[in-house]
């Protein structure tokens, strides 16, 4: 079985994009992927926390993310991803 997509929603802290989710059952860590035009996400940076500020965001820019739950037993079982969440960075 594969574990369930997370489920994102998107704020700023001081600024800088922030993404939480809420934890999935059997993830170890998440992975999260980012974008500036929504279509091209690339691998971003990986925790193992329920949170990620993206601190390097240019003011101005309008980001995107979605997040992937990772299983590392077991990567056939990593999540599919989650709905992409987007906030531009006003510092």
């Amino acid at each position: 079985t594969s574990l369930a997509k997370p489920s994102v929603s998107i704020t700023t802290s001081n600024g800088k994009p922030k993404i939480t989710w809420k934890a999935v059952t059997g993830a170890d860590k998440y992975y999260v992927y980012r974008s500036t035009d929504g279509k091209n996400f690339s691998y971003y940076d990986s925790t193992t926390k329920l949170s990620y500020t993206n601190t390097g965001a240019k003011k101005g820019t309008k980001y995107y993310y979605k997040v992937k739950a990772i299983c590392s037993a077991n990567t056939n079982a990593n999540s599919a991803y989650s709905a992409v969440v987007s906030i531009k960075a006003t510092k």
